[in-house]
């Protein structure tokens, strides 16, 4: 299922929501990604495969794994820039008025 070169998405963790290319089975619950995450082990459970696989040879480099990500059409986010962020509105709740009468109680 997750042979190396297949492109995935990371669902879980730090870099969640990234793209990343399996380069090395390590067992069968554990494999080693790079791409659009930084290089480490990670659980099978934390990746949503995708239909795409890359011609790569067992724990390619990184710079090598951007490239050919760039070349499919995938944002390729580097080193050092910072990564967009989904930010949530804050919404203004109002507190009801409260009565002199009821205040004095």
């Amino acid at each position: 299922m997750l042979d190396v070169g297949r492109v995935c998405m990371k669902i879980a963790g730090r870099d969640g929501n990234n793209i990343a290319v399996v380069i090395k089975k390590i067992d069968n619950n554990h494999v080693l990604v790079d791409g659009n995450v930084r290089r480490k082990r990670c659980s099978i459970k934390h990746l949503e495969p995708l239909d795409k696989v890359l011609e790569i040879k067992e724990e390619e480099s990184g710079d090598n794994i951007r490239e050919l990500l760039k070349k499919e059409g995938f944002k390729i986010i580097k080193k050092g820039e910072k990564r967009e962020r989904k930010t949530r509105q804050k919404v203004e709740v109002k507190q009801p008025e409260i009565s002199k009468q009821k205040a004095k109680k």
